[in-house]
């Protein structure tokens, strides 16, 4: 009898056992077919090291982050020759024929149709607008030459024409920059053109330059099979000036660069980051380093809620320059500044709180066509590291 109670409870050990190590297959299998058929974007142009005082990085997203994957040689030459994924099967020709007829990349494209209709061609708005490109009845009218606004090759075609307009409205403030050319022709289909002609370049409102970011930040990481950055400005090739600068932010080391990064979901366009972080070693939640004017400079505005202060450069090219997550600062508008003088503390304000983020300078350089004051995501931004290298006030390595 022993014998038999013995026998079955190694028999009843070695099927759950077996059980068990089914399930983790099947488990492990499962995750690892999600992950091969996700769409994942690596940075392309930050050099950075992880740190938990990069810019809106916390602990627990460092903590997830790999370094980058090495690049694979690149033969395609812009986002038009890379293939749309996420995209709907009856929806990719009549995107491809609205990017041709507009001049948008057709990841842009694919992205704005996803944004305002979620790819549902009977999709309606409380506002009226209706179909696959959310057109209102009056526009419809102007645009959609007869067609069936609910018909996807019709609403994309009308779509085609209408961003077309708005491109050729707006193109000479765009000045031959074509990145610019994508920013204000998404700013006037937003805020409509009027608004752009008015400030003479995209609108200081909060909705139009966070939509612009969904949409090209969202272009690259959801629509393009090969992350293809269709709506970021980057280099600078111009005239630097005479001299050289000092570095913004004494003692401090580089722990974000600029350009695409992996800290927030897929999608999320804070992961655009349209400036450079520098942190005092060590500073964790506490008041850091001075910040002090690289250049000769004035004070032309502030962004108090995220602890920004931007300045004008004196001298030529004319760059303007936001210091931000500042603890506090010791300027006032239309203050001119000289080499080396104060501006601030380093600190980790934003959306309206001290210590949003770890202590640490958030840097950014705007071309010299960009409005006055400068604001994030304005379509003028430029990469300050290699401008700093060129003006020998890199951080000490």
């Amino acid at each position: 009898m022993m014998k038999k109670i013995i026998g079955l409870l190694l028999a009843l050990v070695l099927f759950v056992f077996s059980t068990f190590f089914v399930l983790i297959i099947l488990l492990g299998g499962g995750n690892n077919a999600q992950q091969a058929s996700a769409s994942t974007c690596k940075p392309s142009t930050s050099t950075s090291t992880p740190s938990s005082q990069a810019s809106e990085d916390t602990p627990e997203d460092l903590a997830e982050k790999t370094e980058p994957e090495p690049e694979e040689e690149n033969t395609e030459s812009s986002a038009q020759a890379e293939e749309l994924i996420n995209v709907p099967e009856e929806y990719k020709q009549p995107i491809k024929d609205a990017a041709a007829y507009s001049g948008l990349p057709e990841t842009i494209v694919a992205k704005q149709i996803k944004q305002e209709s979620g790819f549902d061609r009977f999709a309606g708005s409380p506002a009226g607008a209706k179909g696959p490109a959310q057109f209102i009845d009056s526009t419809w009218a102007a645009y959609g030459n007869g067609g069936d606004i609910y018909d996807i090759k019709d609403a994309l075609a009308a779509y085609g024409r209408y961003m077309k307009d708005l491109a050729q409205q707006i193109e000479p403030l765009a000045k031959g920059d074509k990145t610019l050319h994508l920013h204000l022709t998404l700013a006037a289909y937003n805020a409509g053109p009027g608004a752009v002609l008015e400030y003479g370049g995209i609108p200081p409102y909060p909705e139009t330059t966070h939509y612009i970011e969904v949409i090209t930040s969202g272009a690259q990481i959801e629509m393009s099979s090969g992350c293809s950055n269709a709506g970021s400005a980057g280099a600078w090739d111009g005239d630097l000036g005479d001299g050289e600068w000092t570095n913004p932010c004494p003692g401090c080391i580089f722990t974000s660069g600029y350009g695409l990064r992996e800290i927030f979901p897929p999608g999320d366009w804070r992961n655009n980051h349209v400036g450079i972080d520098l942190a005092s070693p060590g500073a964790g939640r506490s008041p850091g380093t001075v910040i002090i004017a690289p250049t000769d400079m004035k004070v032309v505005g502030f962004l108090p809620n995220d602890g920004c202060v931007t300045t004008k450069q004196n001298g030529a090219p004319g760059f303007q320059f936001n210091f931000c997550h500042l603890d506090s600062w010791s300027v006032s508008e239309g203050q001119e500044l000289n080499r080396g003088d104060i501006i601030g503390i380093e600190g980790g304000r934003g959306g309206g709180t001290q210590w949003a983020y770890d202590t640490h300078l958030h840097f950014e350089i705007y071309n010299p066509e960009s409005p006055v004051p400068a604001w994030p995501y304005n379509g003028h931004n430029l990469n300050p590291e290699p401008i700093l290298k060129e003006k020998g006030a890199w951080v000490e390595s």
